[in-house]
C-alpha cells in the first residue's frame, strides 16, 4: 500500500496547523489507513434552513469502512445508506430534506454522488481527475457548492443539482475549501489559507467580495450557518487544541462552546436552531455528540467502537397545526331579573375556507348550550342564544371541526358570567318541612310553610339579604322582615308554631338585598 505523507494530501484536507499528530481525527488525517484506502476528510461547512430537525447523517466505518448512516436526534432509528466497498463521507442534506450528496472513493478518487434520503438512486455528479468533496447545497436545492483540487489546489466550485454546469468560483495559489451556503442564498463561506492560515472568510455565491471574518493564530475550519443566517459555527485550534465557536455572521462577538483536551469539530445546527451536533474524540474515538446552542447540555449521541464523523442534521418542514377558528368569545347583553339571566354569547373568528363549527358551552359536565355553524371563508361573527337559567361563573367553549371542509385545530376558550351585586338564585322553593321537597301546594293544616333559596352567587359585602311575605297581595299582621345571613341556603318560614291552620290563598316570599328583589317564590295553601 503506498504511505501518504502530510504533503501529499490534496490541500484541503492537510492536517490543520498546530494540530498534534497523537490528536489528528480522521477529519484531518495523514498517514491512517482504513480497508486500504486512504481516510483523507478534513473538515466541512454547510448550513441548515429552518424547520423541525429530522435525523442526522453521519459517516461511520462501524460496519469495516466509511459509510453513510442516518440516526435519530435521539440516538434511536439508526440506518446505514450505503455499502461499498470504497470510502463514503462527508453527506449533506438537501435544503428540503429528501436528498443527500456525499463525497465517495468508489471510482478512484474523491467525487461527490447523489442519493436519495433512503439511500436509493445513487448517482454519481463529479468525475473530475482532481479531488472533489465538501459539497453544500444552496437554500433553493438547485445548486451545489463544493470543493475541488482539478486546478492543482482546492478551490470553491458550483454545479447545478444534476452535475451539470460545473463552474469554478475562486481562484488562488493556497487552498480554499469548505464552503457553506448562508440560508438567504447570498453568500457562501469558507475556509482559506490566502492570510497564512485556515480562516473563515465569506463570499457572494458568485466568488467576488470576499472577506475575512476571523484572524486567530491558529487554524479556523468547519464554517457552518446557524439556520437564521445570523451566526456562524466552526471549529478552532487558536487555544492549542480544536473547539467549536460561534460568532455573528460579520465576524463580531467570537465566543468558545466547548472546552475540553480533546478534538472538537464539524458543527452542525439543527434546523430549529436550538441545537448543535460535532464531531469529537473525547471518549477515545471520534464519535457524534450533540449540545444546546450555547454550548451546554454536552451529551454523546453514538456510540460505537469505530469513528463516526462529519454530522448533518435534516431540515423537515414544519407540520404547523390547523389554524383555531375562534378568535374571541364574549357574553354579550347580560341583564339579571329577579335571578334570570338573559343575554348571548358573541363568537368571532376567522377560517381559511368553508367550515362547519360545532361549539357547546359547558360548565363542568353540564353543557348549557350546544350549537352547530356554518361559516364562509374568512372573518365571521355568531350571536348563540343562552338559557334564562344560566348561573354565575367560569364556562368553558368547545370548538371543534369534525366534518368539516376545512381542517382545523379544536380549542377551548374560557368564558366567565359575572354575577349581579345582589347575588344570583339557582333554585328556590317552598315547602311544608325544613329542606323539604317543592310544593305548589302546601296544607293549611300545616301551620307552619318554609320558602328555600339556594345561591349561586353571595350578594356583594354591604348587601344584605332580606325576606319578606305577602297573603294575597298583602303582607300578614306581625311579620317583620329580618337581615338574614349571606349564606346559601336561605330559609324563611311563615305560620303558627303551636298548630293554628294557615289562612288559605296565594303566598309569596321575597328574597332581596338592599333594594333589589333576588328572587321570589309563590304558591297556594289551601
Amino acid at each position: 500500500m503506498c504511505r501518504l505523507g502530510p504533503t501529499s494530501l490534496p490541500p484541503d484536507r492537510r492536517t490543520p496547523h498546530h494540530a498534534p499528530v497523537r490528536s489528528i481525527p480522521h477529519l484531518a488525517l495523514a498517514g491512517a489507513a482504513i480497508a486500504g484506502v486512504m481516510v483523507v476528510h478534513v473538515d466541512r461547512g454547510a448550513a441548515v434552513l429552518p424547520g423541525e430537525n429530522g435525523k442526522i447523517a453521519v459517516a461511520g466505518a462501524r460496519d469495516g469502512n466509511f459509510e453513510i448512516y442516518v440516526v435519530d436526534p435521539d440516538a434511536t432509528g439508526g440506518a446505514r445508506l450505503t455499502n461499498d466497498p470504497a470510502t463514503d463521507t462527508d453527506p449533506a442534506w438537501s435544503p428540503e430534506g429528501r436528498r443527500i450528496t456525499f463525497t465517495t472513493t468508489r471510482n478512484g478518487n474523491d467525487d461527490i454522488y447523489l442519493m436519495s434520503a433512503d439511500g436509493t438512486g445513487q448517482v454519481q455528479l463529479t468525475s473530475s481527475p482532481g479531488r472533489d468533496s465538501n459539497s453544500t447545497w444552496s437554500p433553493g436545492g438547485r445548486n451545489i457548492a463544493f470543493a475541488s483540487t482539478r486546478d492543482g489546489d482546492a478551490e470553491i466550485f458550483v454545479m447545478n443539482e444534476d452535475g451539470t454546469g460545473q463552474s469554478q468560483l475562486t481562484s488562488n495559489d493556497v487552498p480554499d475549501a469548505t464552503p457553506a451556503w448562508s440560508p438567504d442564498g447570498t453568500r457562501i463561506a469558507f475556509r482559506s489559507e490566502r492570510d497564512g492560515n485556515s480562516e473563515i472568510y465569506v463570499m457572494r455565491v458568485d466568488g467576488s467580495d470576499a472577506v475575512r471574518l476571523t484572524t486567530s493564530p491558529g487554524s479556523d475550519v468547519s464554517p457552518n450557518w446557524s439556520p437564521d443566517g445570523r451566526s456562524i459555527a466552526f471549529a478552532s485550534n487558536r487555544d492549542d487544541n480544536y473547539e467549536i465557536y460561534v460568532m455573528n455572521a460579520d465576524g463580531s462577538d467570537q465566543r468558545r462552546l466547548t472546552r475540553n483536551l480533546d478534538i472538537d469539530l464539524d458543527p452542525a445546527w439543527s434546523p430549529d436552531g436550538r441545537s448543535m451536533a460535532f464531531t469529537t474524540n473525547r471518549d477515545g474515538n471520534y464519535e457524534i455528540y450533540v449540545m444546546n446552542a450555547d454550548g451546554s447540555g454536552q451529551t454523546r449521541l453514538t456510540t460505537n467502537a469505530s469513528e463516526d464523523t462529519t454530522p448533518d442534521w435534516q431540515w423537515q418542514a414544519e407540520h404547523l397545526p390547523p389554524p383555531k377558528p375562534v378568535d374571541r368569545a364574549q357574553l354579550v347583553g347580560v341583564r339579571w331579573e329577579e335571578s334570570t339571566f338573559s343575554g348571548s354569547l358573541r363568537v368571532s373568528g376567522t377560517v381559511p375556507g368553508l367550515s362547519r363549527l360545532q361549539l357547546a358551552l359547558r360548565r363542568g359536565k353540564r353543557v348549557a348550550v350546544a350549537q352547530g355553524l356554518t361559516v364562509s371563508k374568512g372573518a365571521f361573527t355568531r350571536r348563540l342564544s343562552l338559557p334564562d337559567d344560566l348561573t354565575p361563573g367560569l364556562y368553558t367553549l368547545e370548538v371543534t371541526a369534525v366534518g368539516s371542509p376545512t381542517v382545523l385545530s379544536p380549542q377551548k376558550l374560557p368564558v366567565r358570567l359575572a354575577a349581579p351585586l345582589e347575588g344570583v338564585v339557582s333554585e328556590a322553593w317552598a315547602s311544608s318541612t325544613v329542606g323539604g321537597p317543592p310544593l305548589g301546594r302546601v296544607p293549611r293544616t300545616n301551620g307552619i310553610v318554609w320558602a328555600h333559596f339556594r345561591l349561586a352567587a353571595l350578594p356583594r359585602a354591604g348587601k344584605p339579604l332580606t325576606t319578606t311575605w305577602v297573603i294575597n297581595g298583602s303582607r300578614p299582621p306581625g311579620v317583620v322582615p329580618r337581615p338574614k345571613p349571606r349564606r346559601s341556603p336561605t330559609i324563611a318560614w311563615l305560620g303558627h308554631p303551636e298548630g293554628a291552620e294557615l289562612p288559605r290563598g296565594v303566598y309569596t316570599c321575597i328574597l332581596a338585598a338592599g333594594g333589589t328583589v333576588v328572587k321570589r317564590v309563590t304558591f297556594r295553601v289551601s
